[in-house]
């Protein structure tokens, strides 16, 4: 029967053309090409050895741009794609860098004489710098999930080494000027706070003396009618000291003693020293702060720089630290006796009354001379220099290193681009080099003068609109009291400081909860216990948003920009707030490192964790009257619904929450000894391990001899849960003439999850001594950044890296950026090497080929390029191209010219190739049946059309 609709479909095909339809609408999303990663620079740029050039990267872009120093100013004379998201570069020597890009997880090998890639090495999840030390040379690559810097042989590749750090997050490396020692700083180091589990802190922790609880505002509970409703049983933040009143141990903000009840002690790393001998750690240094950005070596007498930020979420409420967070530091660590001076960024700021508490709003001086998140610093050579980049206030600190006390010897606070990231000393030619990360720019200062000499692009920036204009106002300071805090201060990069915090308020309101009441929910009581900083990841689609649910909307936040930064006028005006969200509400988690490269799940015998049984088990089985997926939706793990207090045992309401990023909460171990994290799952971080929380009673997990078994599977899956970003998304393999059979089967591998519609796939080589790209475009198709050349097979593209001097190295990117980041950069409609011959720049949309050569490009580049599969069964996928940016209808009709169904209509697409899918339906939601159909894909300055065959 199959076989003969098929038949029936191919001789009413001449009827079909005849009678496809002149005029079609249509209605889809928009196609994305880009995906807000924002992976955070930890050294954006490099000297050569020589001192001739500058190593910058192009985050957004995904490139390596070389700048020739040798002119009156830095001069960008070469642009080498390199992986996802490059945040560090390092030059091995004149002619080789290693460029470190923490989407793709590996590092680019680049030949700066080539200008191309001629290796990349897979490192480990989510690396974040570069340095090159010891004798022989190797490299020393921060690996941030692995809590490990990696070693390598730069000549061979070859991995030679694997030192642990007990510490969270190594991110910025440094040497000393012998090369014997390397320094790594953890970004979240921490500061040894954890939190006492309210079963333990309720009636144990008294009342804050400075914040009693105010009783006239705490009714609507309908547990107590008609009165106050009691503050919820809560845990209590407490901190590890060395010394206190009753000696070493865990204390309250009270000095309330808890060592006797909490069995684990915690270190506290937030310097590891390396010894390139034995590539082992020699010493550790703490008690710098909690969250530790760059580090550099004086290369006079070896002293340490490191710069970061110290929480001060050990004190409870939030008007205790409304406008002071966070303090801002630059530390030094001495060489010899590793003595710790901590100093202050913002000695000019008087944050507390002679009371204790905080004084708000700060002074207008205050704020205009404020240091911010300090992520980049670097010493002049002579070392009687320090500089510091304030990325939230668009300065760089002039710092004496010489001062004494507790205050910084400040010289000078240069306003500077956007969102400064890093800095590069050139002593030789009395330059610095600054890069501004909110508009892709560098800057060049003289240092004698700190005058502005020049600034440049970097390159081209793919970034949105939205998300650049958005971006100041969740890291500016200029949102606070004193000029220095913001969201980033405890959501560093968009992310999480993974600290607890008790920014409850006695004084507030309680919200009663909703009228009617069926799941039985408690309400809001202002005072909430400790908390653990929330990723602002992946937020779309989840709301209501935080652990409680109560916030609405990402919107209902803007309250806190006054209530908890201290922000002077308030909060955020609409059309501020409007950018600030969106700016957080796309921002996206990289890939799950638990996850194989094709989307699988690891597997085992019986007895040792399963993910993939363990997936099972969450999508099939009863736990507590129902699926664990009932609860726990996918994609993001969460249905979005409120629990009541009475079901969860504990003594407030709390959302599902969702699951994507508890890969990234381990090392927490609730037992004793010392452990390098003490925090962990569940709102407050009590949990040490997803095991232990699955030991909840309520939960069912089968005959008690299998119980365990099946926790550890289930366990097992959720750390390895999706985070929306394919594994595929970022993986690289290079090809360089020596032969990579493993490298052919991973390619294969990426094209299948490109068929699977969760990544597309680029190419990007030399060829001809030509710089070139290609996009894989399915069935064993690439097509290139020429239109009018004939794509090729697989094996075709892989044979053309015949030698290191045509390596072409393919890489998995975003679904929808395939186009753009293979070959049309500008997404103006022309490819890239297409406009290179025509004489126009391919990094400039407002750039395009002459009229002439324009109109044949495009009639060239646009219409429909596919529709797969075809015939199909069921959905398909309609490929297409237009050259210019505007609104599109797509439909679907019969061969009666009947509008079956409605896919896009007027939907904004940037100018590239794009794709939307069928869903095989009518309008109705009917199966479309066995038949010729005509896709229609219509623009205001064209119009095509594609025939499909549908059987059933």
């Amino acid at each position: 029967m199959r076989r003969i609709s098929l038949v029936i479909a191919a001789l009413v095909l001449a009827i079909g053309i005849a009678a496809a339809p002149r005029h079609l609408a249509s209605h889809t999303q928009s196609g994305q090409d880009f995906v807000h990663f924002e992976a955070a620079h930890v050294r954006p740029a490099s000297m050569t050895p020589d001192g001739n050039r500058l190593l910058v990267v192009n985050t957004p872009d995904n490139r390596l741009a070389v700048f020739d120093l040798t002119g009156a100013a830095p001069a960008r004379i070469a642009e080498i794609p390199v992986g996802l998201e490059p945040v560090a570069v390092s030059a091995l020597d004149n002619n080789t860098a290693w460029v470190v890009n923490g989407i793709s997880n590996d590092v680019s090998v680049v030949d700066l004489t080539a200008m191309h890639v001629v290796a990349t090495i897979h490192v480990g999840a989510e690396p974040n710098d570069v340095v090159f030390a010891g004798s022989p040379t190797r490299a020393y690559v921060s690996v941030s999930l692995e809590d490990a810097i990696k070693v390598y042989d730069p000549a061979t590749l070859a991995e030679v080494a694997t030192v642990p750090v007990n510490a969270h997050k190594p991110r910025g490396l440094a040497r000393n000027a012998a090369g014997t020692l390397v320094y790594a700083s953890m970004l979240q180091g921490g500061n040894r706070t954890s939190v006492l589990p309210a079963s333990l802190a309720a009636g144990n922790i008294p009342d804050d003396p400075n914040f009693p609880r105010t009783a006239g505002n705490k009714q609507g509970n309908p547990n107590y009618p008609n009165q106050d409703s009691p503050r919820p049983a809560v845990g209590a933040v407490i901190q590890y000291l060395d010394s206190g009143p009753s000696g070493a141990g865990w204390y309250d903000e009270y000095a309330g003693y808890w060592s006797d009840s909490v069995p684990y002690t915690q270190t506290e790393v937030d310097v590891a020293e390396i010894n390139t001998s034995s590539n082992t750690v020699s010493r550790n240094f703490g008690q710098i702060g909690s969250t530790e950005f760059g580090v550099a070596v004086n290369p006079v007498d070896g002293k340490i720089a490191v710069v970061g930020m110290q929480a001060r979420n050990n004190f409870r409420f939030e008007p205790t630290v409304r406008g002071y967070l966070v303090e801002t530091r630059l530390s030094f660590v001495a060489a010899g006796n590793g003595f710790v001076t901590n100093r202050i960024l913002n000695p000019h700021i008087t944050y507390l009354n002679l009371s204790g508490l905080v004084i708000n709003p700060g002074t207008q001086t205050e704020r205009d001379s404020a240091i911010a998140t300090p992520t980049g610093v670097a010493w002049a050579a002579s070392g009687g220099r320090v500089y510091v980049t304030s990325l939230s206030t668009n300065k760089l600190a002039v710092i004496d290193p010489a001062g004494s006390g507790s205050t910084s010897e400040m010289k000078a606070r240069i306003r500077t681009v956007a969102g400064p990231t890093g800095v590069v000393v050139d002593d030789t030619r009395g330059l610095i080099y600054v890069v501004g990360r909110f508009h892709n720019q560098l800057e060049t200062f003289s240092s004698a003068h700190m005058d502005s000499v020049a600034v440049a692009a970097i390159g081209f920036d793919p970034t949105p609109d939205d998300i650049v204009n958005g971006r100041k106002f969740f890291y500016g300071g200029f949102t606070s009291s004193h000029g220095d805090q913001s969201c980033a201060s405890c959501h560093v990069f968009g992310d999480t400081d993974n600290l607890p915090w008790d920014l409850g308020d006695p004084a507030g309101a309680y919200t009663p909860p909703p009228d009617p009441n069926p799941l039985g929910l408690k309400g809001f009581d202002p005072e909430k216990g400790p908390m653990t900083t929330q990723t602002l990841r992946g937020l779309t689609s989840t709301e209501p948003l935080h652990w409680r649910g109560d916030r609405a909307d990402l919107s209902a936040f803007n309250p806190a920009f006054n209530s908890l930064l201290g922000h002077s006028t308030g909060a955020l005006p609409d059309s501020e707030k409007a950018a600030f969200n969106a700016f957080v509400m796309p921002l996206a988690y990289p890939s799950n490192p638990n996850q194989y490269l094709n989307d699988s799940l690891t597997d085992a015998p019986s007895g040792q964790p399963s993910a993939e049984r363990g997936r099972t088990f969450f999508m099939n089985e009863n736990v507590d009257g129902q699926r664990c997926v009932d609860c726990h939706n996918l994609p993001a793990g969460t249905n979005r619904q409120m629990v009541a207090a009475t079901s969860l045992g504990i003594d407030q309401d709390m959302k599902v929450p969702q699951l994507r990023n508890l890969y990234t909460k381990t090392g927490f171990t609730n037992a004793a000894g010392a452990t390098k994290r003490a925090s962990g799952y569940t709102n407050d971080g009590t949990i040490d391990h997803v095991f232990a929380f699955l030991q909840d009673p309520r939960f069912n997990f089968g005959p008690v001899q299998t119980a365990d078994d099946t926790r550890r599977d289930v366990a097992a899956y959720l750390t390895s849960f999706d985070t929306g970003t394919a594994p595929a998304v970022g993986f690289q393999v290079t090809f360089n003439g020596s032969g990579n059979p493993t490298g052919v089967a991973q390619v294969d591998t990426l094209e299948t999850v490109y068929a699977h519609n969760r990544c597309d796939v680029i190419a990007k080589g030399t060829v001809g001594g030509v710089a070139r790209g290609w996009v894989y475009i399915g069935g064993d198709q690439w097509t290139s950044d020429v239109y009018a050349e004939t794509n090729l097979t697989t094996a075709q593209l892989i044979a053309l890296a015949s030698s290191p001097a045509t390596a072409l190295t393919v890489t998995g990117v975003p679904k929808g950026s395939g186009v753009r980041m293979g070959v049309d950069r500008d997404r103006d409609g022309f490819r890239d090497r297409d406009e290179i011959e025509a004489g126009s720049d391919p990094a400039d949309p407002a750039s395009i080929p002459p009229a002439g050569v324009a109109a044949l490009l495009r009639r060239a580049g646009e219409g429909i390029e596919m529709v797969k599969p075809n015939p199909a069964s069921g959905p398909a996928e309609i490929v297409f191209s237009i050259a210019r940016a505007g609104r599109i209808d797509v439909e679907v009709y019969d061969l009666l010219g009947r509008a079956t169904r409605t896919v896009a209509r007027g939907a904004w697409f940037t100018a590239g190739r794009h794709s939307v899918v069928w869903d095989g339906r009518r309008d109705g939601g009917r199966d479309a049946g066995t038949g010729v159909y005509f896709v229609r894909v219509r623009s205001d300055h064209g119009a095509w059309t594609r025939m499909v065959t549908m059987h059933r």
